[in-house]
């Protein structure tokens, strides 16, 4: 019988108090997973969500709401700028591409996004795709003439059911100007997956107050250079002016990577108190079983067992235990990741679905093993140092 069948055996034996040990193992694996995995999946979102627009044009306010608001559909809208706007961006030399955006009120929790079939071209320097997966694109309508046509994002088709030729409204103010989809595009992996594209002209027809408006409104224009050299300029002009101001959408980006990386140093300790947490109580399960059976160790030991046998059963059985919590844990780790991204994309958070195994697992696995086998090692000394004639005396 070698000492890894007398280690399971001994597991065997306290089946309840090994598989709570295990257990503990396994949550404690499945957090730090589903932690790095989540942040991770943030981060990457936010990267893969961003536009490819070097400069974001939008009313006063904070840059970080603009671009949250504008390019991920988060955050509340922000004021309004005027049409003349946009005209004048079209009319700049130095502009390569000026797109303008309206943000709309939603459907089923789905914002409007209001632009002309400029917003999905596909440009040179684009690293974002559109493509139609059903359907088609809805047409720029003339501003007297508004066809209420609307392109859904991968995600709203799915979760709401809407088809090609489906037809929709959000309450019953917006019943007597009800949309039509005209087409489903291909998931982005983006802030666009959650949207519902429309002309706007039926985005001003639609809204009320720019229903009696002579000067149309807009969200923000996104916007290109013909040359990066002009962007401080650009950025200069609008920010000295009491109607806009311009946004470097990589800046804000940059800004909220440093409060998700101070997120992260948090989250990095709580993760340190779990693992030692974890490791506490594998060290107590482990010394309160060598203490239960100091006899069975000096009977073993009178048979002929040596002292560096014994230590092996009891650092084995340590071991053990943080093998199999350390692989219930990363799939456990994995599901919750899964789940948590779910919901944050269901609530608009910018999470890239993308968990594949990578070197983390193994770092993990390999940590956690080693983390049992210290816990395991002062009980395993104890079983080394037990006394054959001091344990193996009668009882009374």
């Amino acid at each position: 019988m070698t000492i890894l069948t007398v280690a399971l055996k001994y597991l065997r034996g306290r089946f309840v108090a090994s598989a709570l040990t295990s257990l503990s193992v396994a949550l404690g694996v499945s957090l730090v997973i589903a932690s790095v995995l989540l942040s991770r999946g943030i981060k990457q979102g936010f990267i893969e969500g961003t536009t490819d627009y070097s400069l974001l044009v939008g009313a006063k306010g904070t840059p970080t709401q603009l671009v949250l608001n504008v390019v991920f559909r988060m955050d509340v809208p922000t004021p309004n700028i005027s049409y003349r706007i946009y005209r004048g961006l079209q009319d700049d030399p130095r502009i390569e591409v000026a797109v303008p955006v309206a943000m709309g009120d939603a459907y089923q929790g789905y914002r409007y996004v209001a632009t002309t079939g400029e917003y999905f071209a596909a440009f040179p320097w684009r690293r974002k795709t559109f493509a139609i997966s059903d359907g088609r694109f809805f047409r720029d309508d003339p501003a007297e003439q508004p066809s209420y046509e609307a392109v859904l994002g991968a995600d709203v088709a799915r979760r709401t059911g809407l088809r090609v030729g489906g037809r929709f409204h959000e309450g019953e103010e917006a019943a007597e100007y009800p949309l039509t989809v005209v087409g489903i595009l291909r998931s982005t992996g983006s802030a666009d997956d959650r949207a519902i594209f429309i002309s706007l002209a039926s985005y001003w027809e639609m809204n009320e107050v720019s229903r009696k408006m002579q000067v149309k409104p807009l969200t923000a224009v996104l916007v290109r250079s013909k040359r990066m050299s002009d962007l401080p300029s650009l950025h200069r002009g609008f920010n000295v002016t009491a109607e806009a101001q311009a946004v470097f959408p990589s800046a804000v980006l940059l800004s909220i990577f440093n409060i998700l990386s101070l997120v992260s140093d948090v989250l990095a300790i709580m993760l340190v108190v779990v693992g030692l947490v974890v490791g506490l109580y594998l060290f107590v399960s482990m010394y309160s079983a060598t203490l239960e059976r100091k006899r069975e160790i000096a009977t073993m030991r009178a048979l002929g067992a040596r002292r560096t046998t014994i230590l092996g059963i009891v650092l084995l059985e340590s071991c053990a235990l943080a093998v199999i919590g350390s692989a219930l844990g990363i799939a456990g780790g994995h599901g919750l990741a899964y789940l948590g991204a779910s919901v944050l994309a269901g609530r608009g958070g910018p999470v890239a679905n993308r968990f594949a195994v990578d070197a983390l697992e193994l770092v993990v696995f390999i940590g956690a093993v080693a983390l049992g086998a210290l816990a395991g090692l002062l009980p395993a000394v104890l079983a080394y140092r037990t006394e054959v004639a001091e344990n193996l005396a009668p009882l009374s």
